[in-house]
């Protein structure tokens, strides 16, 4: 008989962030001499959610777009957790957090109905959904970029519309005490799971999009600050 998983689901709250938000500002001060963004920021579309798809490379990810949400989107935010990392630390939760245990299919299934479920929610702007594409912390350099399944079926099981926005991160020491996190967007599409070219395209404008930060870095491009000393 089928048991349905359990899972740890997203419930914000205002205090919550009250508290994170100037923690993890100080946090990154601390541990980074700047916070760095390449290109323009992105336009989106107020009326369609925004799915959200980094590299992850470094435990800092998540702390990164939680602060680029807050200084770039201001949209109500959900990021995916692996759920062993996300019952150590259930704060989290109150952000927007909620869990997948990728070795268990009862909870991956529950954890992409989640997520399409998001994906449908009526609030004004739509929220923002990050899911880390490759699915667990790999090494930078790692190639070819592996995309999991869950992308595409959660655009399947969401069915509408969404502002898919990749996102490039990288941190660097450039002859400085403390490293440099860099960040660049890739152009932000309105797809479906009809139009979003698959799995296989997905993973190729990433990696492009990794190669194309690396390049900017290595070509010392002044980059917009949005954390830290000039």
């Amino acid at each position: 008989m089928f048991t349905k998983q359990s899972m740890i689901k997203a419930q914000h709250a205002a205090w919550a962030d009250w508290i994170f938000q100037p923690y993890v500002t100080r946090l990154c001060q601390r541990h980074f001499r700047t916070l760095s963004l390449f290109g323009k920021k992105p336009e989106l579309a107020p009326d369609l959610p925004v799915l959200l798809l980094p590299n992850h490379s470094t435990w800092w990810d998540g702390f990164f777009v939680y602060l680029l949400n807050k200084q770039l989107f201001r949209r109500k935010m959900y990021l995916m957790m692996r759920e062993d990392q996300l019952a150590r630390y259930k704060f989290f939760s109150r952000l927007g957090a909620y869990s997948i245990t990728p070795d268990s299919t009862g909870s991956i299934k529950n954890s992409l109905r989640y997520s399409a479920g998001i994906l449908n929610e009526k609030i004004a702007p739509r929220p923002l959904l990050c899911i880390f594409p490759q699915g667990e912390l790999l090494p930078w350099e790692q190639r070819p970029f592996i995309f999991k399944n869950g992308v595409e079926l959660v655009l399947r099981l969401h069915g509408g519309d969404v502002n898919l926005l990749p996102l490039a991160i990288k941190t660097e020491f450039l002859n400085e005490q403390l490293p440099v996190a860099f960040f660049l967007f890739g152009e932000n599409v309105i797809v479906n799971h009809n139009t979003c070219g698959g799995t296989q395209r997905l993973q190729e404008i990433e990696e492009a999009l990794l190669d194309d930060l690396k390049r900017r870095i290595i070509q010392k491009e002044k980059g917009r600050i949005l954390l830290g000393r000039q």
